[in-house]
């Protein structure tokens, strides 16, 4: 069963969300609105639509038993279209029509783009699978439930140290999430005495040959890119028939994904929650499978358990968008499909670890 403490002293009202016997309703309770700004379509659309399925589920659990203190929940969909303008413009259409008590996004671009309009509006923004280090910083309302962008960096370079890698390549997507991985992992590669060649594509190009030419005497290549742009990537690095070991960030660690020949052998840091010895996860896999007849990955682990986290915050409180962001400034400790996260008071960032992984005929194997 999971736990939840906040200020020191743990919640019983994570167990009223975890037990199965229905509670009714309070009649004329207010709904609490949530309004989920999610990649439906564009380079990020599957990774977005799983994600979406895991927070529909843990709604729809969670409102079978009476919902938090009798008030259903309610999602606000709206598509970004893995693309920022339009993440904006959907924030603005929720908030001009329906006021949600907060928000929930993702990618870093769209989340990055969302950051000043949620400080301006003074509501609660919820990055989930957001990494960019500067989407919280100095921002009262918005919040992070996934590991900064630093935090693949120390898996993934005791691969390369196991490897005994001197020679790094990093391919990377132009946007807030690549340019930083690409800092980040060639700052510790040189700094170890390494040497570091670099290569950016756009999210729209298709085609990446010519930049995989420019790194093919390199010993090992970082991938830091996510969705069609890291599947295009990883594809044609085999097409080409690349000999060195290609490392990526976690955008691979999608159970649908892991039986794609151009995935066998890459090294990927990847969440807890694809170790069928963790029992959350486990648990929790089970019930998405069931629902929605297909593996339960990162993005759908990212919704569902964030709603269960906040739900369960929220028992036997008013809900009002500053109860929301009081009671995830207050400091709690969660057990969870990603492991336990301890959040001090004031901490604006949800996180938890990494590590380091290898896909291995179709299945990820922990190191």
């Amino acid at each position: 069963m999971k736990s939840l403490l906040s200020s020191g002293v743990c919640i019983a009202a994570i167990i009223a969300a975890r037990v199965a016997i229905a509670v009714p309703a309070v009649a004329g309770a207010d709904t609490i609105k949530i309004g989920a700004i999610l990649p439906l379509t564009g380079y990020s659309a599957s990774n977005g639509k799983n994600m979406n399925d895991g927070l529909q589920l843990a709604v729809d659990e969670i409102n079978k038993r009476g919902g938090v203190n009798g008030s259903k929940i309610e999602l606000l969909v709206e598509d970004s279209k893995s693309d920022p303008p339009a993440g904006v413009a959907a924030f603005n259409r929720i908030e001009a029509a329906r006021q949600p008590s907060c928000y929930v996004s993702y990618l870093s671009s769209v989340g990055m783009a969302l950051a000043p309009l949620a400080e301006e509006r003074q509501v609660v923004l919820v990055g989930l699978v957001t990494s960019a280090t500067d989407f919280t910083k100095g921002r009262e309302w918005v919040f992070r439930y996934w590991p900064l962008n630093q935090a693949y960096i120390p898996p993934l370079f005791r691969i390369l140290e196991d490897l005994k890698v001197k020679k790094l390549g990093i391919f990377y997507q132009n946007d807030e999430f690549g340019r930083e991985q690409q800092q980040l992992m060639a700052k510790q590669s040189t700094s170890a005495g390494g040497t570091v060649a670099s290569e950016s594509v756009e999210l729209k190009d298709t085609d990446f040959r010519s930049k995989i030419a420019q790194l093919k005497d390199r010993e090992a290549i970082y991938v830091a890119c996510l969705g069609d742009v890291l599947l295009g990537a990883l594809k044609q690095l085999k097409e080409v028939g690349y000999r060195g070991s290609i490392l990526t960030a976690g955008g691979a660690a999608n159970p649908a994904l892991f039986a794609r020949p151009e995935l066998d052998g890459v090294y990927i840091a990847a969440p807890i929650i694809h170790n069928p010895n963790y029992l959350y996860a486990r648990e929790a896999s089970a019930k998405f499978e069931a629902a929605y007849k297909k593996p339960f990955d990162l993005w759908a682990a990212s919704g569902s358990d964030f709603i269960t986290l906040l739900t369960g915050l929220l028992e036997d409180r008013k809900v009002s968008r500053q109860a929301i962001r009081d009671v995830l400034a207050g400091g709690f400790e969660y057990s969870g499909v990603f492991g336990h996260l301890r959040v001090r008071p004031g901490e604006h960032d949800m996180t938890f670890l990494f590590y380091p992984t290898q896909l291995v005929n179709g299945s990820l194997k922990y190191r």
